[in-house]
């Protein structure tokens, strides 16, 4: 099968790519201003997404199976910093890719977020309402809204959680940034009353390609792990993984302590049925997504002075070679 990969630059887009190939499909990866450089990606490009007429002239060329679209202004931060982008990439975009994929008959898998949600009751269920409170979860809420218009018949939208997980630079998954600060001396603040329910990067990867392979899986779905917890149990749960002391690095705080948590979603949670119960891919457990995580590069030196453990680095496939 052949399949464009947008944002295959980024920390999931990446993974994305490198999931197709271990399945055996050719891929195109797309990046932003720069080409991607994915070992084993043949096919590779910067590219403007937002050009109408370049995206279809792109994809009528290619004539591929199946498109997975990762790309977007990823929180609500950068959303605000330009709304008009926020808007372009991450509403105009998917809907420009479900009417395309619907013209060539390929498969559209788009990658969307927990965010849609307001979080007041958690436990959310595919078939229950959005209401987003930031520009981000705005944008992507009207993104579902016009791919499933556009590719009923032939599109997945795919909602997820946080991702953890090993990047190529060591700086994008959630253990990776929390190492960053531990090693500079700043313990972190999380909360002990907002809840998130992670994923693991791979894992994750491997559920979009399984849902590009699956002609008979189209709609609205959540994939994340099995666990929702506090964002402060995410990191004690980390922390003493790696043999780390928690009551240095880390510090309980309540969400009535900081004014803007209220403009913040506080329950996240998913439920998984019924894709779970499609799958090959199974959801990951907490610990099972851990025991994937290794001690981020450049922070080799601070953990065997913190811990007494020597990092022995091994050659990792996709990173390395």
């Amino acid at each position: 099968m052949k399949l464009v990969v947008t944002g295959a630059s980024g920390f999931l887009g990446r993974e994305v790519c490198l999931a197709a190939l271990r399945r055996g499909h050719e891929v195109l990866a797309l990046g932003g201003s720069r080409a991607p450089t994915i070992p084993g990606v043949a096919q590779a490009r910067a590219f403007d997404l937002c050009s109408e007429a370049a995206l279809e002239a792109l994809l009528l060329e290619e004539f591929p199976q199946a498109v997975v679209h990762c790309a977007a202004l990823p929180t609500s931060e950068t959303c605000l910093a330009d709304p008009a982008r926020a808007k372009a990439l991450n509403s105009e975009v998917p809907k420009k890719l479900a009417q395309l994929c619907f013209h060539l008959g390929a498969k559209l898998v788009h990658l969307s977020t927990d965010t849609v949600f307001d979080g007041v009751v958690g436990n959310y269920q595919p078939t229950d309402q959005p209401s987003p409170l930031n520009l981000y979860g705005e944008t992507k809420a009207a993104a579902e809204v016009e791919v499933l218009r556009y590719g009923r018949e032939h599109a997945s939208v795919l909602r997820t959680s946080p991702i953890i997980g090993n990047s190529v630079g060591g700086d994008r998954g959630l253990h990776e940034r929390l190492f960053a600060s531990w090693k500079e001396g700043k313990p972190t603040a999380l909360f002990t009353d907002e809840i998130r329910q992670p994923v693991e990067v791979s894992n994750l990867a491997d559920v979009t390609i399984e849902l590009c392979e699956r002609s008979n899986l189209s709609g609205l779905y959540h994939w994340a792990g099995t666990d929702a917890m506090s964002r402060h149990e995410i990191g004690v749960r980390i922390a003493r993984h790696f043999g780390l002391n928690t009551d240095a690095l880390l510090r309980p705080i309540s969400r009535a302590e900081v004014a803007s948590a209220a403009a913040r979603p506080r329950d996240l949670s998913l439920r998984l049925h019924p894709l779970a119960g499609k799958l090959r891919t199974q959801a990951q457990s907490f610990e099972d997504q851990l025991a994937q995580l290794r001690v981020p590069r450049g922070c080799e030196d601070w953990y065997e002075k913190e811990t007494g453990r020597k990092v022995v680095r091994r050659l990792e496939k996709g990173i390395d070679y």
